[in-house]
Parts: structure tokens; sequence; C-alpha cells
């Protein structure tokens, strides 16, 4: 062969090699669920919030059985809950009074969804990988966008944003009180919900000014505060898993964006699985 064309073969042949790596890699080896949820011990830490009803009741008791049902039908390996990772042995040791000992699931999510599961799969427990420090932020002020609202006069834009938040919360309450468990988890995992939750966030960014976009500053700590979240979930999956994270609503949009983005998992929507009684099978 030609020298010249021996070079040729071999740059072709590293091309072709160097392709084949990189699409391996961005290839998904695992499958990922995401489970927007309301709060159902009513902790009271968002701007707005859903007043839960017992969920301990009868009725809301069979509407969480349900949705585990649907849920196990995913048969996940993996189940990762919106618990500070500091607090894994707490968790363990909740999984363990009541998955093993008898003990009563506790009223929040976490428990009534997300160790069920687990328990009834016979999984090891769930996976605690949250992170809500301030990380690189030094100074609280520069993201206390309430205070910025105060020094540049812009209360009434606040309130605005306020009330257009206050809607969206009056029609989730609405929801849960008329509705059922699985029909509240399927609006907060609907195309709908999850885009006026993040127009909510572009709207608190645009608080402050150019000089002083403590806004803009708060967004970026809760954009850091999930890509922390997801570094954990990404950190606890293993190829082939079948990964479930059942989470607080408002974190949709930007883990499951995340986990689409970093070509590691094939994502799921959730009302594919969250499906209505008559709905068609997946």
């Amino acid at each position: 062969m030609h020298i010249h064309a021996l070079r040729i073969w071999l740059a072709c042949i590293l091309l072709a090699s160097f392709v084949s790596v990189h699409a391996q890699e961005g290839k998904p080896s695992a499958e990922f669920l995401f489970v927007g949820s309301f709060h159902m011990s009513n902790p009271g830490r968002d701007v707005h919030n859903i007043k839960s009803d017992d969920m301990s009741s009868p009725k809301r008791q069979a509407q969480i059985r349900e949705v585990v049902r649907l849920l196990k039908e995913y048969r996940p390996t993996r189940v990762f809950v919106e618990r500070d990772t500091t607090k894994q042995p707490d968790l363990d040791r909740r999984f363990r009074e009541t998955c093993h000992e008898g003990k009563p699931l506790g009223a929040n999510e976490t428990e009534q969804l997300a160790l069920r599961i687990a328990c009834d799969l016979k999984l090891p427990g769930a996976v605690a990988v949250d992170w809500n420090d301030l990380g690189p932020i030094k100074d609280e002020d520069s993201i206390n966008y309430l205070k910025a609202v105060e020094r540049h006069g812009q209360q009434a834009r606040y309130q605005e944003n306020l009330r257009i938040g206050e809607r969206v919360n009056q029609q989730d309450q609405e929801t849960l009180v008329k509705g059922t468990v699985l029909d509240m988890l399927r609006r907060l995992n609907s195309s709908e919900w999850l885009e006026a939750n993040a127009q909510a966030y572009f709207r608190i960014g645009l608080l402050g000014t150019p000089e002083d976009p403590v806004g803009a500053n708060w967004v970026q700590s809760w954009y850091g505060r999930n890509l922390a979240i997801f570094n954990n979930i990404v950190r606890g999956t293993q190829p082939g898993d079948r990964v479930l994270v059942i989470y607080g609503a408002g974190h949709g949009n930007l883990v499951r964006q995340l986990a689409r983005d970093s070509g590691r998992y094939r994502v799921h929507d959730p009302l594919d699985w969250l499906k209505l009684e008559g709905s068609k099978t997946r």
C-alpha cells in the first residue's frame, strides 16, 4: 500500500474508533423516572404551600397504594429521595422500622411512597441525595431577593409574581381536595404545570438590577442545588439500574433536563406510568 494511502487508512481507523468510543460513552446505561410530588406532611417551607389533609386516612391510603402499585410496574432497582445526604443513617433506620419491624409510615412522601415501594420490591432501602447548602455563596444577602425588592422599589412586580403563583397554587389545592393522590401527581408532572413552574423561577431571576442582580444570584443557587442533587443520583447509579426519583415537584424541570443532557439515562415520562384507569397501556 502506498505510504500516503496507508496514512489515510490509519487516520480513518483512528477516527472511526474515536467516534465509536464517544458514541458508546453517550449511550444511556440506565433508566430514569422522576416523579414530582407535593409535600404530604405540610412542612410549609415553600413560597406557596399545598395544605394536605390526613394522608393516613383510609381514603388517602387506598389512593397512595394505587400510586405505589403503578410505580412498582416500572420495576425500579434504586429509589432516590429528598433527604439530605447526611441523614442517610436516619433514613436507613426508618426503612428498617417500617419495612421490617411493622412501625407505621410517617406522613411525608418519602415514607408513604419511596419507602413503601422499596419495601414491597425487597430493595435495601432508599438513597438520600438532597443538598441544600449555600456552597460558594458567602453572603446570604446576595441571594435575598426580598431585600432587593425593598431596595429597588419592586414591590408591585413582586406582588404580581405572588398573584400568579397563588393562582397556580389554588389550582393545585383544588386538584387535591376534589381528586385523588394520583390526580395530584399527574398534575404536578404535566407539561403545563412544569412550564408554569419554570416561568416562576424566571420571574424571580429578574428581581434586582443589573448592578445588584440578587434574583439572578438566587436562581443560580437553585440551579446549583439541583446539579448537586443530580450528581448524587449519578454517583448512586450503576449500569443497568432503573432509577426512581421521588422529589418535590419544583425540582422536576431541572433534574429531568440534567438527566437528559447527561446522556447517561433514558428518561421516562412519569405520566406514562401514573396512568389513569382505562388509559392506554404503555
